[in-house]
């Protein structure tokens, strides 16, 4: 399976921290730039110049100790919900962590990738799978590095 992951720059950025954790042969990571449109044009073109099956996007918020909350739309002048069975990534997390399941992306760079990425896999119809994560601030994730192994094995598409 190929697999992108995404998370924004930031020395303290918990997505940026995570994303430098996972290990994985078949892996691709791209750090994207803390701009809404030069991330979007990161993005846009590794999904142009490759052939992925799923992309995985990170973004830090403000959530509880050990909080993931999982995505389904990305919204700006429309609506794109996500293409990626997120119930499969629940089960798979929440034996460890407290996992929410949202409609709202937010209003800043995370819904501003996370709209734009689905966006353009359905304008090009593609048949990548797309979701985005937010974690919580560093010192509110346990162990990083097992949420890394976690979210950088083998997720179903």
């Amino acid at each position: 399976m190929n697999i992108l992951y995404t998370a924004f720059n930031g020395k303290t950025n918990s997505s940026k921290i995570l994303l430098d954790y996972i290990k994985t042969d078949n892996c691709n990571k791209l750090y994207l730039r803390n701009s809404f449109t030069t991330s979007v044009k990161q993005l846009n073109s590794k999904i142009k110049n490759n052939n992925y099956d799923l992309i995985v996007s990170f973004g830090q918020a403000l959530l509880d100790r050990d909080t993931i909350k999982i995505e389904t739309t990305g919204k700006n002048n429309a609506f794109y919900k996500t293409n990626y069975d997120y119930n499969y990534l629940k089960n798979r997390l929440e034996d460890k962590y407290n996992v929410i399941i949202s409609n709202d992306a937010g209003n800043y760079l995370c819904n501003n990738i996370y709209y734009n990425g689905l966006k353009y896999i359905k304008e090009n119809n593609l048949k990548t799978k797309m979701i985005f994560i937010h974690i919580p601030k560093i010192d509110n994730i346990s162990f990083i590095n097992e949420l890394a192994d976690t979210l950088g094995g083998e997720l179903d598409v």
